[in-house]
């Protein structure tokens, strides 16, 4: 349990708590890239439905991290496995603890704003400011957190530019990294039917390709019917009626309801 609940890893030659900066850079551009895709989606579809997904993915991940293990986060787990052919790059884990909280704070600012449904300019700020966050940390390998850490902390103790090789400590097995992630697919399909079920019951997918031809046809087929412009009704004399073959009125007056004004206006018998 011990190994469960704490913040850091111990790996020889270090006599501080260090945290694979590789992992964490890797983890932040998986989700940098699930926000730019969740934020298209809101533009593109006009509802805040996948947003609010990752959203609550991206709390419940900062809180993994904070509250009990950076090795059983989602995205860090997903990270350590695509760079887990790279040699680890330790870093110290208190400024990271540190930038996470920070992140579990602008989580919890967009968990506010999504139970209560608010939308406002804070919002946004809020999405933007986490992005920013995430893209400058996965691009630029700069933890804006960390530096903010550093100004109240001037003893730090690192391995400058990783000239002190050290082997890689034991990540935990593969089955708990598997584990992990099929806990948090299932868990993420259940934060999707849940927001899909109670505040976004009304949410309809795009139309796909087969069900606008149908809906084409149907639209030129009701134009076929339809006469080409209406014409105003005019009283036709008794020696012009028309005969029976020419008074049957078309399909699309009787489903209108207007066979008995069609024959009206066509000076047809009633």
């Amino acid at each position: 349990m011990a190994n469960i609940f704490q913040f850091g890893e111990k790996v020889p030659g270090y006599d501080y708590p260090v945290i694979n900066e590789r992992d964490a850079r890797a983890s932040a551009g998986i989700m940098f890239l699930f926000g730019i895709i969740s934020l298209f989606s809101f533009i593109l579809t006009h509802t805040l439905f996948w947003a609010e997904v990752f959203s609550l993915t991206f709390i419940l991940e900062f809180a993994i991290r904070v509250l009990i293990n950076p090795l059983y986060a989602p995205y860090m787990v997903l990270g350590a496995l695509i760079v887990s052919n790279q040699h680890p790059d330790w870093v110290e884990a208190a400024p990271k603890k540190f930038a996470w909280m920070l992140g579990l704070g602008l989580g919890l600012v967009m968990a506010y704003f999504i139970v209560f449904g608010i939308l406002s300019p804070i919002r946004m700020l809020t999405c933007v400011a986490c992005l920013i966050l995430l893209f400058t940390e996965s691009v630029f390998g700069i933890c804006l957190g960390c530096l903010v850490y550093k100004r109240f902390n001037v003893d730090l103790q690192n391995c400058p530019g990783g000239v002190c090789e050290t082997p890689p400590a034991k990540r935990g097995n593969a089955l708990q990294k598997v584990t992990v992630l099929v806990l948090f697919a299932l868990l993420s399909v259940g934060i999707y039917q849940t927001l899909k079920i109670y505040k976004y019951h009304n949410f309809q997918p795009q139309l796909s390709q087969a069900d606008k031809e149908n809906l084409e046809m149907m639209i030129e087929d009701v134009a076929d019917e339809a006469p080409a412009k209406p014409k105003l009704a005019v009283a036709t004399p008794a020696h012009t009626i028309k005969n029976d073959k020419d008074c049957t009125p078309p399909q699309w007056a009787i489903a209108m309801g207007h066979k008995a004004l069609w024959k009206e206006h066509h000076g047809c018998p009633q």
